[in-house]
């Protein structure tokens, strides 16, 4: 028998396993990183409505009313609006008011006027 073509093959076939499990793994962190970079957080919910607040200021506009439902339909978000409901409460100041609000709190109807300044 020939030992040595035997370990060469065998060695051959080791590399390109190694390879497979190389690429393979590549692509698990490039899909983690795709579900990661899809979720969204209350702090980016927050951060979109001081967005808004800046533009309605820069716009000439004295107040802001927004609505869950508009914002969650903004950011394209499934199921969120216990998200949404708190990120637009962290947002008001003094003076700010609820509009609208039902029982729960965190309805798609709840309704904030932001007194811009």
């Amino acid at each position: 028998m020939n030992y040595d073509r035997i370990i060469v093959e065998m060695l051959s076939r080791i590399q390109s396993l190694e390879d497979e499990i190389k690429e393979l793994q590549a692509m698990i962190e490039g899909n983690v990183q795709e579900k990661n970079e899809g979720k969204i957080s209350t702090a980016d919910i927050r951060d979109y409505i001081e967005q808004l607040k800046k533009q309605a200021t820069k716009e000439g506009k004295c107040t802001l009313e927004l609505r869950a439902n508009e914002i969650h339909k903004a950011l394209k978000l499934k199921s969120r609006f216990p998200m949404v409901c708190n990120a637009m409460r962290q947002c008001m100041n003094d003076g700010d008011e609820v509009l609208h609000e039902t029982a729960s709190g965190y309805s798609s109807s709840l309704e904030i006027r932001y007194i811009l300044a």
